[in-house]
């Protein structure tokens, strides 16, 4: 149950959009756009859940990486990428994190990691998964503001 849990919220599945095609079929230009008020762009909420997801797949793999003195160094210094190529860099960036995050949740979840934080892999995959969704639901919106929303491969307007 516990795993179909994890895979079902990488992925998606229920309430919530799959993380992993929120940004197909965005052309990259699109990408830095704020559109409105928008705090953020595309490539920033990306940016931001790269930092995050690869912290967190770090601490369940063992390794300890350096927490953030400030909220700032988690998002990007650019407000878009340079070009087409950095833009995909970082989608496929992103998709492989939650590939490893994937592998992680087929683990025993209620393993500690190594890094002292007395933290299970199902708290650690639990952070990934609700960070994830928060903030690709923020990309969508963002999406739906400049016209671009759903991608080619479908995805819910309501």
């Amino acid at each position: 149950m516990e795993k179909e849990f994890f895979h079902n919220g990488l992925h998606g599945k229920g309430a919530h959009v799959d993380t992993a095609t929120v940004f197909d079929g965005l052309e990259w230009r699109t990408a830095g756009e704020k559109p409105g008020d928008c705090p953020h762009s595309i490539w920033e909420l990306l940016n931001h859940m790269i930092y995050w997801q690869d912290f967190m797949l770090a601490y369940i793999k063992g390794e300890t990486p350096k927490s953030p003195e400030h909220a700032t160094e988690s998002w990007p210094e650019s407000g878009a990428p340079a070009n087409n190529e950095e833009w995909d860099a970082a989608v496929s960036r992103f998709l492989a994190g939650l590939q490893d995050a994937k592998q992680e949740a087929a683990k025993d979840l209620m393993e500690k990691g190594a890094e002292g934080k007395g933290r299970t892999r199902a708290e650690w995959l639990m952070g990934i998964t609700l960070h994830n969704t928060y903030h690709a639901g923020q990309a969508v919106m963002v999406r739906r503001m400049s016209g671009t929303w759903p991608p080619p491969s479908g995805g819910d307007t309501w």
